[in-house]
């Protein structure tokens, strides 16, 4: 139980229809912006409903400590958001709970090992040169680059050829469009508060199932391509899930297939596409980005020399601080609990987010400004967590940050990133991930 002595604070329902609606018309309104109003006007500890569904929003460091680290057992994942984005992924190590979870982590993990990170790093610089040799190509015919679709490719490029022995170039399209648009669909049903079936509903449910479908028959087709390939288990997801004792089903493996493209690119290629924005926004960091990078020669041979660049470190992490990719992450109470002082009881939801914590004014100075030198200076605990926290927290980090590094330090040493009239009116578009509400469209010169 946390410290004892405080209550949460309830905000004022929804005007006029609050008996009913509780705080559902204002977070369908805009989830994060009226939960970013409400922390800065009434706390971080807060009181909301969906109807008359309870939710406790937990934004201090000891809350968040207490609910995803000291007692994570209470608080597992399997909330009615989380369902939801189960029916686009399937059950997989970002949705399943209890041990369905720690089998599919036991089996995964591997892939992640220390020993396997000289592998990843030269299949991240391959990918990274030629992403860059083609949006060189992409400078001949013209000054401005989509800096969205390059954020995007490239992630997915490097999470086929690390984990699938795939680049899927030729199902890039179509998973990347399909992902997109469940993300879309899913954000929008994460919003009912009523099971009333109306016709918008029904329509966008249709929509829902035709484009799901598409997703798994390409991706079914990945895993079958993938079966028939001799591998060792130690260099392959796939074939690590198909040789595992835990004897998966075809349905788990689809699953865990779908979990991995979706969060193995996903959340890179946001941050990637924020960075863009932000080195187009203070050139003074992309200048200092360049001339440390001069300084050692633009050279790494491994993971440590990348975080050896401490300008490019404070960057990247000063833009996960404002756009953390995972912005909300949803807890739900299976026993009777305490936090603060506060009752918590069997059903209560729990929301945590890394976007609120990350600008709590009381552990970030200037929080709404854009400093990445105050990085210089190690986090207060658990007020940065752009990857989560406790078990549950991000088996991809660590592969991650070395796309991101290998990637932004090589563009700002072959590019200039500038901002033209398709950027202007850049803001947050915070779905299931937190994406820009329009494509980072910037002008490029080459060096």
């Amino acid at each position: 139980m946390t410290a004892a002595g405080r209550k949460a604070i309830q905000p004022p329902k929804d005007k006029f229809w609050g008996t009913i609606t509780g705080h559902a018309l204002s977070l369908k309104a805009g989830r994060l912006n009226y939960m970013y109003t409400c922390m800065k006007q009434y706390g971080d500890f807060l009181e909301m409903f969906i109807g008359k569904r309870r939710t406790l929003c937990v934004n201090d460091p000891e809350g968040i400590r207490y609910v995803l680290l000291d007692n994570a057992k209470n608080y597992p994942k399997n909330t009615p958001g989380y369902q939801l984005v189960s029916e686009v992924l399937g059950m997989g190590v970002f949705t399943d709970v209890g041990e369905d979870w720690r089998k599919g982590r036991r089996v995964i993990q591997p892939t992640f090992n220390p020993s396997k990170f000289d592998r990843y790093l030269k299949i991240v610089s391959q990918e990274c040169e030629s992403t860059l040799q083609r949006m060189q190509k992409e400078l001949d015919s013209s000054a401005e680059l989509n800096m969205s679709k390059f954020s995007t490719a490239y992630p997915l490029h490097v999470i086929g050829r690390s984990l699938f022995d795939e680049t899927l170039e030729d199902s890039f399209l179509l998973i990347s469009k399909n992902l997109t648009h469940l993300i879309d669909l899913t954000e929008k049903k994460m919003t009912y508060f009523t099971k009333f079936q109306t016709p918008a509903k029904k329509k966008l449910k249709a929509d829902f199932d035709k484009t799901l479908g598409e997703l798994d028959s390409e991706v079914a087709r990945i895993i079958e391509r993938e079966k028939k390939k001799e591998k060792n288990v130690t260099d392959n997801m796939v074939h690590a899930l198909l040789e595992s004792t835990e004897n998966f089903s075809d349905e788990k493996i689809l699953s865990q297939v779908k979990t991995m493209i979706f969060a193995g690119h996903e959340t890179t290629a946001n941050v990637l596409m924020w960075s863009f924005y932000f080195l187009a926004m203070h050139p003074e960091w992309q200048e200092k980005i360049f001339e440390e990078g001069k300084e050692k020669n633009f050279e790494y041979a491994g993971e440590a020399d990348l975080a050896a660049f401490r300008s490019l470190d404070w960057f990247i992490k000063e833009t996960m601080r404002m756009r953390p990719p995972a912005w909300s992450f949803g807890r739900i109470a299976i026993e009777d609990d305490t936090i603060h002082g506060e009752k918590v009881r069997k059903g209560d939801l729990i929301s945590l987010s890394p976007f609120l914590i990350q600008h709590h004014p009381d552990y970030w100075e200037r929080p709404e400004e854009f400093l990445p030198e105050r990085f210089q200076k190690t986090p207060a605990n658990y007020t940065f967590i752009p990857f989560g926290l406790g078990p549950r927290i991000c088996m991809g980090e660590r592969l991650a940050y070395l796309e991101m590094r290998v990637f932004l330090l090589n563009a700002v040493k072959n590019f200039k990133f500038s901002l033209c009239e398709k950027t202007a009116g850049v803001k947050i578009n915070p779905q299931v991930s937190l994406r820009p509400n329009k494509d980072i469209i910037l002008k490029v010169e080459k060096r």
